[in-house]
């Protein structure tokens, strides 16, 4: 892929970078709407966002640093020259952000779990764009594959699974679905709730096209997170819903028409979701033609 965009002088410019940074913006973008939506202090939500952004990126380089510290030992320099030695995590980053928006929401006398809903939101395009990021630039591989839509990777012999580009496509899904989530009434933390779950189970699906497997582990710590919140906030009982599971598992194994019925909802479900992309599309159409942004019907 490219890893390096373009250079000027002895200053590169990497892709994952520049992916990583329209991540920033799309989530900002992403926030100062529902802020809007739900009437909160655009301003002030800004800026925590901003801080939230600020203490995540410090937690993702930290927790990087301390899982390579026998390397950074010996080149203590390199742990703020990120263009030398890039690298971020995940789990620092959220965690980073979630420790910086707690403090700046209690000190702001904001409610967290309401915040923290609308960053949720954003959370998922910053995800999107690091898997776009992360395609170009040739981390987060998959395994090897033969298949014809395989390519080739940065830094990896032969050709592999298109796996950021997989995850990113399902995170655009989920990122819809939650967006519909947010814009409408909902219990403070719910947002948060299903966004842990949803991330989670997406990476466990696709972590055995993964080559690293190391935070397989996290993940599903990452569900139940997801679901002790779930079950605060909306106070209903685990254990009544696994028994509804169990029984319409039992029948629709056992039923047909339970299995007919299934297959007809799903039908109708896919068919929602493409009608509702092709209405965003329009939207989105319309709302740049507001722009004054027109289409040329030319190929470049």
């Amino acid at each position: 892929m490219y890893p390096v965009l373009f250079s000027i002088g002895k200053f590169s410019v990497s892709s994952y970078g520049v992916f990583l940074a329209l991540g920033f913006v799309s989530a900002i973008f992403l926030v100062w709407r529902l802020s809007r939506a739900w009437d909160l202090n655009e301003e002030k939500t800004l800026d925590l966002t901003l801080f939230t952004i600020l203490g995540g990126i410090l937690g993702a380089r930290i927790i990087f640093v301390i899982e390579n510290l026998n390397y950074f030992l010996m080149a203590p320099l390199n742990i703020i020259l990120i263009h030398k030695i890039p690298g971020f995590s995940f789990w620092g980053g959220i965690l980073g952000g979630s420790v910086m928006l707690y403090f700046l929401t209690k000190r702001s006398r904001m409610d967290f779990w309401q915040v923290a809903d609308i960053a949720s939101v954003g959370l998922f395009a910053g995800l999107i764009f690091s898997n776009l990021g992360c395609f170009a630039g040739g981390c987060n591989v998959g395994i090897p594959l033969k298949a014809f839509f395989a390519v080739p990777m940065v830094g990896a012999l032969g050709k592999r699974w298109p796996i950021q580009i997989i995850e990113a496509s399902v995170l655009t899904f989920g990122l819809l679905k939650i967006w519909s989530a947010a814009i409408h009434f909902h219990q403070r933390g719910k947002i948060v709730s299903l966004t842990l779950i949803y991330i989670g189970i997406l990476k466990l699906l696709l972590d055995p096209l993964k080559q690293d497997h190391s935070e397989r582990g996290l993940w599903s710590s990452m569900i139940i997170l997801g679901l002790v919140i779930y079950y605060r906030i909306t106070r209903q009982n685990p254990i009544l819903h696994l028994k509804t599971l169990g029984k319409y598992l039992v029948m629709l194994i056992t039923d047909q028409n339970t299995r007919k019925e299934a297959v007809q909802t799903f039908s109708k479900t896919c068919y929602n979701q493409k009608a509702n992309f092709f209405w965003q599309v329009r939207n989105l159409k319309k709302a740049l033609r507001r722009l004054n942004v027109k289409f040329s019907r030319k190929n470049s």
